[in-house]
């Protein structure tokens, strides 16, 4: 009798498995790479970013190129006026709000550790969609309130 309890919780055990999470499909019109090439009077700006943004199904895969004017004297990270960051993670696009909620990671997008160079941890952004064409989309950070004009490139 012992012997076919164990059997039968041995089965159990190995006969089940959580089902994967079903990822949702996304908006059509954003999938592919998104590349950012210039911002529109960057030279009169104090500090900028400039995007590059892979989107796939429901997730985006975002690398930040930092600009600023002035050494920030900010230590060993701040060395240069420019620097990269990345982040992952999901987007919603309500209405016309594309909102990016994720983390900061490095640049393989795996695990940043906490007190590493630049920012780590969440990663929150919204940006109201202006304008949208096949082959390019104007957004604009309700954070620093720069127009971002992106274009499509192949995947």
């Amino acid at each position: 009798m012992k012997y076919i309890i164990l059997v039968f919780i041995s089965l159990s055990i190995c006969g089940c498995k959580f089902n994967p999470p079903k990822a949702r499909e996304g908006i059509s019109f954003l999938q592919g790479n998104w590349i950012e090439d210039s911002i529109l009077n960057n030279s009169q700006l104090v500090s900028y970013q400039q995007y590059q943004i892979r989107i796939t199904a429901d997730s985006f895969y975002l690398r930040i190129e930092n600009h600023v004017a002035r050494n920030l004297n900010g230590g060993p990270c701040f060395q240069s006026n420019t620097w990269q960051e990345f982040a992952k993670g999901y987007y919603k696009l309500n209405k016309d709000t594309l909102k990016l909620e994720g983390n900061f990671v490095n640049q393989s997008y795996k695990y940043k550790p906490e007190g590493s160079c630049y920012r780590s941890g969440k990663y929150l952004e919204d940006f109201v969609l202006n304008k949208k064409t096949n082959q390019s989309i104007e957004i604009k950070s309700l954070q620093t309130g720069l127009h971002h004009q992106l274009k499509h490139k192949a995947n």
